[in-house]
């Protein structure tokens, strides 16, 4: 299947990206098993999450399996997941926030993927429903578009289109043949496990470019090799966006560029594109996926004096160098 909502899953943040191409593979091994309430069925996805460090425990012994989910740390764990800026993110407005919760609630709400429970409330402590949980997932990770026809009786309102996109990746299958549980709490264990199949899922049918040359055509073009040839339903500006690049400037400040006017060459192998801002009269690291390289367009045109001689006769004159 191809993934209609690359650039929505992207732009979510890349932290989700770096996990699933990274450490997704289905089966992993996981040594420090420290929860005594975890096996079986949940064992593969709370240990996964735990060691991508998207989910902690309720204690140093037990990750709370049964416990229904609250709202609140639903969206630490999203804000993780997402690999959101929990720093930065504006105050949503909502006044009944501790800060353990805050920064994952107001980057969430900054990127529309949360919302509260009217009059400036979020309900960090209530529970959160089947429902909502379809909803921050499905906007989380950008899969509005995977939405089919369900069989669930209960798949109306406002969460409805959520629950069919849901459907639609075959995430979940609902509580019955006939009901998804809009209106019923997840548990802890539950939520891990439909949050880990979704990197599953996106690990399985999205997919990511990957650098495996880059190089400098100017100060604000760079010419990337990829991988493997991009599919053709990716345009060469998904694949641009979609390589994980990132400026180290002289004074050790961060810089995400922006990438725009992506060309691919007619392999599909080879894209490239502008960034901005323009890298002229800098110098530094850029990283493109796992490549690092050094640029220095410092450097400037300089004259310098040559003397010549034409038929006999001395000239001075000035070249550029």
């Amino acid at each position: 299947m191809a993934n209609r909502s690359f650039n929505k899953f992207l732009a979510a943040g890349t932290s989700a990206a770096i996990v699933v191409s990274a450490v997704a593979p289905a089966a992993l091994a996981h040594d420090n098993h420290v929860f005594t309430d975890v096996s079986g069925n949940y064992e593969e996805a709370v240990y996964s999450l735990h060691d991508w460090g998207i989910v902690n425990g309720k204690s140093e012994t037990t990750f709370g399996t049964n416990l229904n989910l609250t709202r609140g740390d639903a969206a630490v764990i999203m804000a993780n997941a997402l690999g959101l800026d929990i720093e930065n993110a504006p105050d949503a407005g909502f006044t009944d926030l501790i800060p353990r919760i805050e920064g994952s609630v107001n980057a969430l709400a900054e990127a529309g993927i949360i919302s509260g429970v009217g009059k400036g409330k979020f309900a960090p402590n209530e529970p959160l429903t089947r429902g909502a949980m379809a909803k921050i997932l499905v906007l989380g990770f950008g899969l509005e578009d995977f939405a089919v026809e369900t069989p669930f009786t209960d798949a109306v309102g406002a969460f409805g289109p959520y629950i069919e996109s849901l459907y639609g990746t075959e995430i979940t299958f609902g509580k019955t043949a006939v009901s998804f549980g809009t209106n019923m709490n997840i548990t802890r264990g539950d939520f891990a496990n439909l949050l880990y199949r979704t990197f599953m899922f996106i690990d399985e049918n999205i997919y990511f470019p990957y650098a495996v040359t880059s190089e400098f055509v100017d100060s604000n073009t760079l010419k990337v090799t990829l991988e493997e040839a991009a599919p053709v339903e990716y345009t060469p500006q998904d694949i641009a966006d979609g390589l994980l690049i990132y400026i180290e400037n002289e004074d050790g400040s961060m810089t995400m560029p922006v990438m725009a006017n992506a060309v691919l060459s007619e392999d599909r192998m080879t894209v490239t594109f502008d960034i901005s801002p323009d890298l002229a009269g800098k110098k530094g690291i850029i990283y493109v996926d796992d490549l690092e390289e050094t640029f220095d367009f410092t450097v400037k045109s300089t004259p310098v004096s040559i003397n010549f001689d034409t038929k006999g006769t001395s000239t001075t004159g000035t070249a550029l160098i």
